[in-house]
């Protein structure tokens, strides 16, 4: 049987990590995607002892070169699923926080995730198949203090996707997006208290049940809180 294969941004650690984990040890060949070469690599080596194949693309996802890189190993490794996975977490008043610093959250978050998902749409739609995933925050439905760029930037993805999706199904390419609490990844080490948060591992165990290809239904968002508080 042919492999499936998943693209996942943000791979080097965190969900992206961990969703790399989950997908090849169930058969997936895996296009690694992140800006720490080291850590690719070390995440790609994970990756191979579940016998698959593994593709590392190094770059800033905001920068247009990444993208194009992304597109063309996507389309050669035949992808499948396109993991929207790669954010920043950004926590300032507004009248602190900088035009360089808004407009790289709204690149990094909003708009880099808006192109990849177009470039790869390309390819879903010749394929009349493919589904995309988006990690987006619990902050793209409600409103967080000091959050009001991270919260324009969630917001935002969500607007994008949820009228995507329409255009989407036409090709048979569904859009899941899951908006996720606080989780134990080094964006959130500051906090303190991480031993409350979501575990990468559980998460994305769970993100890969939703992915599978039900006859009848499909998912398009998902909740997901921490149980502890």
């Amino acid at each position: 049987m042919r492999r499936k294969t998943a693209l996942i941004t943000g791979a080097s650690r965190g969900l992206g990590k961990s969703l790399a984990l989950v997908f090849s040890s169930n058969g997936y060949n895996i296009i690694l995607h992140g800006r720490d070469e080291g850590r690719l690599n070390s995440v790609r080596q994970e990756v191979l002892k579940s016998k698959v194949d593994c593709y590392v693309v190094i770059g800033d996802i905001t920068e247009e070169q990444t993208i194009i890189n992304l597109t063309n190993c996507a389309e050669k490794a035949d992808i499948d699923i396109l993991i929207n996975n790669a954010g920043v977490y950004f926590q300032k008043p507004v009248d602190e926080t900088s035009p360089y610093e808004l407009k790289n959250l709204l690149n990094v978050n909003l708009l880099s995730p808006i192109l990849l998902t177009k470039g790869i749409f390309e390819i879903f739609k010749k394929k009349s198949s493919g589904l995309i995933i988006n990690i987006n925050s619990v902050a793209g439905k409600s409103f967080g203090q000091l959050e009001s760029a991270y919260c324009a930037s969630k917001h935002g993805l969500r607007g994008f996707m949820g009228s995507f999706q329409f255009e989407a199904l036409k090709y048979n390419v569904p859009i899941i997006n899951i908006y996720s609490g606080a989780m134990s990844t080094d964006m959130t080490a500051e906090r303190g208290d991480t031993e409350k948060f979501i575990r990468t591992e559980e998460a994305a165990r769970f993100i890969f049940e939703m992915s599978r290809d039900y006859s009848s239904m499909r998912i398009s968002e998902i909740d997901i809180f921490r149980k502890i508080y």
